[in-house]
């Protein structure tokens, strides 16, 4: 996966990839598991996104080239990155089902999709910093709408508790 220790563009946008891919999986899940219709209509909708950043990601991967950030010594993009990684809510598909089936109330669905959002915005973040130029654009559309996720998310988390 790493070449001198750097990730190379075309690695982020896979693992962006495979970001969107685990959270289409869990919204997916958690809509069907959702209590309230609210719940699940949001959730269903952030599947729908999921899907379409992949695709955005998709078509990224043709134009992806190698773009290394500027480090104050060598090797920290990737120990920050790589950390990023190690730390996120859902590394794979299988951990997002295992911890869905530990969820009992909406609450629950709705705060582990907050830290979800969250994780992704520092994700894009990242790969924005690293991405070519010519990616930027992009990039930040989609931290926007991601941004746009959670605070639905949070709105959404706030209307439940007042009404429950």
């Amino acid at each position: 996966m790493q070449e001198a220790g750097l990730f190379t563009s075309r690695e982020m946008v896979e693992m962006a990839i495979q970001t969107e891919q685990n959270g289409y999986a869990f919204y997916s899940a958690a809509a069907r598991q959702a209590q309230s219709p609210e719940a699940a209509k949001l959730l269903n909708w952030l599947a729908g996104q999921e899907q379409e950043h992949e695709a955005v990601f998709r078509q990224m991967l043709t134009a992806a080239d190698r773009h290394l950030p500027s480090e104050e010594y060598s090797g920290q993009y990737s120990a920050f990155v790589q950390a990023l990684l190690e730390s996120r809510l859902l590394p794979d598909k299988e951990t997002g089902a295992q911890r869905l089936a530990t969820m009992t109330t909406d609450d629950e669905l709705i705060d582990f999709a907050i830290g979800f959002e969250k994780d992704t915005i520092l994700f894009m973040h990242e790969m924005h910093d690293m991405a070519a130029p010519s990616a930027s654009e992009t990039l930040k559309r989609l931290l926007a709408e991601e941004k746009t996720h959670l605070a639905r998310l949070k709105t959404l988390r706030h209307s439940l508790q007042e009404n429950g």
